[in-house]
């Protein structure tokens, strides 16, 4: 690595976030932190309309993609190093050319190398180790000075942005973590045994620390699933329901800053919208780890003796599932969380920059902030309302002792309140935004699927389905009955009437 390779990120993440400016939603590389995309298993929907048709047929196709442009690691760890600068900058006044910007540069090659180097003495990927330290000490010195930020240098780190009022620690870990020793001595120990049983001896002692906290393990195949909330790709700390509103904060704060302070005199509009993009992500990022927590489970892979009354499984607890869901309505589906004042939004100018390889934007020069607010919302919608996670509603049932399940009927009846709240108890003078209209007819139209047998879904969801909707247009139509209903209000109030109505009445189709 040498000495230009900071300047090479950030001028390689310049690149592509500007050649890939969104236009309906966000382009390949701005999925990189979603596990559908980093594990290879493209199944959105909404990632479906963003590749084209002959990469999905091709997996190899796909896999050579990410590998030529180092997606999954490459641009995310960047967006990681951007969006640290960045809240430096806004929230702490740091200069980009002061030594404590520097100092932090050299701490995320620090790391990176360490990473590198980790490959090279044949250590694997390990996603569970961001999960070693408790949010509160994060940023503690006397703690990550000692045992590292995290667990294992083989983790994808990402940036650790200490919440407002609390003093800022490490940004990224300074030394190689518990599980790094651990692994290097099982691999590496002399033994000086003249038996393989000897050998075994030394290893099987080894291996017998594997249930303490600070080694646990869990690599690429394991984040396949999105089954334990806590092994992600660029996640932090062993409690997301806590440091993820923490990092919601911290991007609300920056937007904030991005629009009173920027651009300074001379600048360009367009670094602008670059920033805004890069906090967004960052919010994206953390909402859509608090989904994993509903229906979610703990995955280890102790041996049976490993650690007394530990099973490979254990499911989420029953508070915290509840804590995520609502920890979801009130960042992601609550439009006041996105009131951008018409001056910001009118700020964000495309780059028209047109030499050696990047290429100014032809169409939808303004920014096109419905489609990206509503594709957030949608995205966490869909997934909470996905097969996967309504299987594994459904399951648990079966996984966990009576009445610690989380029922699949709450999931429904909330998100549909959290979606329909003005409809559910309407008033006088109803009046509802275009955000608001675009969200209801994406979790009425995901019902609406689920009830025409057009996605795979458990039966039961489909059931939950059809009574959602007779609900929902019950609602709709009091809600009609209103005085003072605005115009557009009340034709989509009306459609969305009809189209459930046309839904509910479908024929039956079996296969």
């Amino acid at each position: 690595m040498h000495a230009s390779f900071a300047r090479f990120l950030k001028r390689q993440y310049q690149t592509l976030a500007q050649q890939n400016q969104m236009r309906l939603m966000p382009s390949l590389a701005k999925l990189t932190g979603n596990p559908e995309l980093c594990s290879y298993g493209v199944a959105s929907h909404y990632l479906k309309r963003s590749i084209p048709a002959k990469t999905l047929a091709n997996p190899n196709l796909t896999l050579q993609l990410m590998g030529n442009y180092d997606l999954c690691f490459g641009l995310e760890a960047s967006h990681q190093l951007a969006i640290g600068s960045m809240a430096m900058t806004m929230l702490q006044g740091v200069p980009l050319s002061s030594p404590e910007m520097k100092q932090y540069v050299q701490e995320f090659l620090r790391m990176l190398i360490a990473h590198e180097v980790g490959h090279t003495l044949g250590l694997r990927h390990n996603f569970r180790a961001s999960a070693m330290l408790s949010p509160a000490d994060l940023n503690n010195p006397a703690v990550t000075r000692q045992k590292g930020l995290v667990g294992s240098v083989m983790d994808y780190s990402a940036v650790n942005l200490a919440p407002q009022g609390t003093k800022q620690g490490d940004y990224f870990t300074h030394q190689v973590g518990p599980y790094d020793g651990w692994a290097i001595a099982y691999g590496y120990t002399p033994t000086n045994a003249f038996v393989p049983q000897a050998e075994s001896r030394l290893l099987d002692k080894i291996s017998r620390q594997a249930p303490e906290a600070d080694l646990a393990y869990a690599t690429d195949e394991d984040t396949f699933a999105s089954l334990d909330p806590l092994v992600n790709r660029f996640d932090l700390s062993g409690d997301l329901l806590t440091y993820a509103p923490w990092q919601l904060e911290n991007a609300h704060q920056m937007w904030q800053r991005l629009d009173q302070r920027y651009p300074a005199k001379g600048e360009s509009f367009s670094d602008v919208r670059l920033m805004f993009d890069e906090v967004f992500d960052y919010y994206f990022q953390y909402s859509r780890f608090l989904t994993s927590y509903i229906g979610g489970q703990s995955f280890n892979r102790f041996r049976a003796g490993d650690a007394a009354g530990k099973l490979p499984f254990e499911p989420i607890p029953l508070e915290k599932q509840r804590q995520a869901l609502a920890l979801l309505q009130k960042y992601v589906f609550d439009e006041r969380q996105f009131q951008f004042s018409p001056e910001f939004i009118n700020k964000l100018a495309p780059s028209r920059w047109n030499h050696w390889g990047e290429t100014p934007e032809f169409q939808t020069l303004d920014y096109p902030i419905y489609d990206r607010i509503l594709f957030l919302q949608s995205a966490i919608l869909n997934e909470l309302l996905g097969n996967e996670h309504l299987a594994r509603l459904r399951d648990a049932e079966l996984k966990t002792q009576s009445g610690q399940a989380f029922p699949m009927p709450e999931l429904f009846a909330t998100l549909q309140t959290a979606v329909w709240r003005e409809v559910l108890q309407p008033t006088d003078n109803l009046r509802l935004s275009s955000l608001r209209r675009g969200l209801q007819r994406e979790q009425m139209n995901a019902l609406i699927r689920m009830v025409l047998r057009s996605v795979d879904v458990p039966e039961d969801a489909r059931t939950l389905a059809w009574y959602n909707l007779k609900q929902l247009r019950s609602a709709l139509d009091n809600a009609l009955r209103k005085e003072n209903v605005d115009a557009l209000t009340r034709a989509h109030l009306e459609e969305s009437s009809d189209r459930i109505t046309k839904a509910l009445n479908a024929q039956l189709q079996t296969q």
